[in-house]
């Protein structure tokens, strides 16, 4: 387990809101195992959840509806619901005293809001924020393994391939694709409801929504996310994000191109000395998987080596894998609420 960056010790009144989705439950998870000092849980989401039970350690913590009544007191919230729901409630909790990290996309380009990964711009928190924005999934995984090399090197380009487990579109659909699963062995037609197309054998661009010049918000999301966190507004990034039929967590074939030349054995020694981030050294047995990264904090990485394709030795390719829902949403998000409320 990664340790708090900045140990929390007085107790707080933590909310949770967006409780049963799948972000939520790791969150609740999450508090347990790190020991967060939690005084009083609030566990909220939609009416129609209220009521429902959700494990936190050996107890059980029952579903509250999402109300005004539930904001009083609250010393630190974590949003982990659909954007309209942030923007509806962040600020009201802001209103009521709260720290508030918002898992949503509703504020990530606000430049009021500091957007952040600890390990990469955690320095923004010092100045303790009241409303912090937790970035992309694909944005977090991708940027824990360039922003060590940049320090190095100097980074003047990415390109980014992702291929991205179904978890990032939340509990539903990694249902559906263990359905699938059971349909197929079954000999039954595979249904398809969330992506409206099977995830069972399949690959496909992510299904975010396209964009006039032909990108979908997924894409543009990691492009302007990552020159926002590394502070590099004119860093050049390309991507393309695409769905496999993995239950969670995310792979990226990264190409960084540098303005100076590169080791390709300093980039290893520098990836695993970073907080975060673990090399998985293919010379020394398999690289890294999707299954070897689910349900561990660490980033981890895999197949550094030169990019014939940049000139002069001056770019690295590498293989970069991280669990969605630790990671690239829960663990980051309360990593964050540490250092606010510590």
């Amino acid at each position: 387990m990664i340790p708090a960056i900045a140990p929390v010790t007085r107790p707080q009144v933590t909310a949770v809101i967006g409780a049963t989705g799948a972000v939520g439950r790791e969150v609740l998870k999450q508090l347990h195992e790190r020991n967060f000092p939690v005084k009083e849980l609030r566990a909220l989401a939609s009416h129609r959840s209220a009521g429902e039970m959700l494990p936190f350690g050996s107890h059980q913590v029952a579903v509250r509806e999402l109300a005004e009544s539930e904001l009083a007191g609250v010393d630190v919230a974590i949003l982990a619901a659909d954007a309209s729901t942030s923007k509806a409630w962040a600020p009201r909790l802001v209103a009521a005293g709260a720290f508030v990290v918002d898992n949503s996309s509703a504020f990530r380009t606000d430049p009021n809001v500091p957007l952040v990964v600890p390990e990469v711009n955690g320095h923004l928190l010092k100045s303790r924020p009241t409303l912090v924005a937790n970035p992309n999934c694909t944005t977090i995984l991708s940027v824990m393994a360039a922003a060590p090399l940049h320090a190095v090197f100097t980074l003047i380009r990415m390109t980014a391939c992702s291929y991205q487990a179904v978890s990032g579109a939340g509990l539903p659909a990694m249902q559906e694709l263990e359905n699938q699963v059971r349909q197929w062995s079954r000999n039954e037609p595979v249904q398809a409801s969330v992506f409206k197309r099977p995830s069972l054998f399949n690959v496909f661009p992510h299904d975010s929504a396209l964009l006039p010049d032909g990108s979908v918000e997924e894409e543009t999301k990691l492009i302007r996310e990552s020159q926002r966190i590394l502070g590099l507004p004119k860093l050049r990034v390309s991507a393309t994000c695409a769905r496999v039929p993995v239950r969670r967590s995310h792979a990226i074939a990264l190409h960084l191109e540098f303005a100076k030349p590169v080791d390709v054995e300093v980039a290893r020694q520098t990836l695993d000395r970073a907080p975060g981030v673990r090399v998985i050294d293919e010379r020394q047995g398999s690289p890294a998987d999707s299954l070897m990264a689910a349900e561990q904090d660490d980033v981890l990485v895999s197949r550094v080596r030169f990019d014939p394709g940049v000139p002069d030795g001056h770019g690295l390719a590498l293989w970069v894998v991280g669990d969605q829902l630790l990671k690239g949403a829960a663990l980051n998000a309360i990593q964050i609420a540490e250092c606010l409320v510590s």
